[in-house]
């Protein structure tokens, strides 16, 4: 027992949080989407993106603008929005293509998965002359917040204080999601264009509208989430940053019911298994390629899982 709270301390519980907020980012964005009716695959992409420009755009404050020089901490929050910008446009882009155009949503996102990851390598080589991992030492991580008021409390106060802007924004932006989608007029035309297009339509919905919207602000949050790993979590960016984060929150999506609150728990989850998975290759002499899959195994079972409860409620449809 001694042993079991030897591992499972408050800063792997901590370690879990941090890890979780890119994946709860991408849940909440593949859930908006889901409840939209358009399978948003493209998320993954769109985190790479997302880091990269929040990591090139610092690097261009901090060092050829006089507010980056004067207050380093001020061009990492730029870095911070123009990650979210960019993700408003490739959100921008797969609509225009998807809903415009009817591109198939596989093709499109397997093709923006790809050129995104290529097309950042590509830069970073022609930009820095780097190909597998860039950094600078002049590009500050975002600073953590410590809540004064809570810091003084045992075990919550390390559990709930000292993380980056981020985290937070991950928190509130669930509270937001919420209120977005049960709480307004956008959300019902949501929630109706989800369940069937055509009667939406019918009562003078735009769908149009509504899915642009919803893979807009799926794009803001799938930037936010790679501005996370390059300035929140790390000061670097690497070929693939987001390792899969993109395609775990559309998993973490549907084990939460495509709601906001079971999207945050099942992001919570998936970062807590990957807390673990580090945590084993510090204190375990399991080899480190068997605990790196760790995340990826748990998204094969939670898919499946969800599989497995469709298929029983069309049965009992039938039946």
């Amino acid at each position: 027992m001694t042993g079991l709270f030897n591992f499972f301390t408050v800063n792997l519980l901590s370690s879990a949080i941090r890890l979780a907020t890119p994946v709860i980012l991408a849940s909440l964005g593949a859930a908006l989407c889901n409840k939209a009716g358009v399978l948003n695959l493209a998320i993954d992409g769109k985190i790479t993106v997302g880091a990269f420009v929040a990591i090139v755009t610092t690097y261009f404050i901090r060092n050829y603008t006089a507010f980056g020089m004067a207050n380093p901490e001020f061009s990492t929050f730029i870095g911070v929005i123009a990650a979210m910008f960019a993700g408003a446009l490739l959100g921008l882009f797969f609509a225009w293509l998807h809903v415009s155009f009817r591109v198939n949503l596989v093709v499109l996102a397997i093709a923006i998965n790809i050129l995104s990851m290529e097309v950042t390598v590509y830069l970073m080589r022609v930009l820095f002359k780097q190909s597998g991992t860039w950094s600078d030492p002049s590009i500050v991580q975002l600073p953590s917040i410590h809540l004064g008021f809570i810091e003084g409390i045992p075990v919550l106060g390390r559990l709930f204080s000292g993380y980056n802007i981020i985290v937070y924004l991950s928190w509130i932006a669930v509270v937001v999601f919420s209120i977005l989608v049960y709480r307004t007029r956008f959300g019902r035309h949501l929630l109706a264009v989800g369940e069937n297009e055509e009667a939406a339509v019918s009562v003078g919905i735009s769908v149009r509208r509504v899915q642009y919207t919803a893979l807009i602000i799926s794009g803001v949050l799938s930037g936010l989430a790679g501005a996370f790993l390059s300035v929140g979590h790390l000061t670097l960016f690497t070929r693939d940053m987001s390792s899969g984060r993109g395609w775990i929150g559309n998993a973490a999506a549907l084990f939460g019911f495509n709601s906001p609150g079971g999207s945050f728990w099942a992001g919570l989850f998936f970062g807590f298994a990957d807390a673990v998975a580090l945590r084993l290759q510090n204190v375990t002499k399991i080899p480190p390629y068997i605990v790196q899959i760790l995340p990826y195994v748990m998204t094969l079972v939670i898919l499946s899982f969800v599989s497995w409860q469709a298929r029983i409620k069309s049965l009992r449809k039938l039946l």
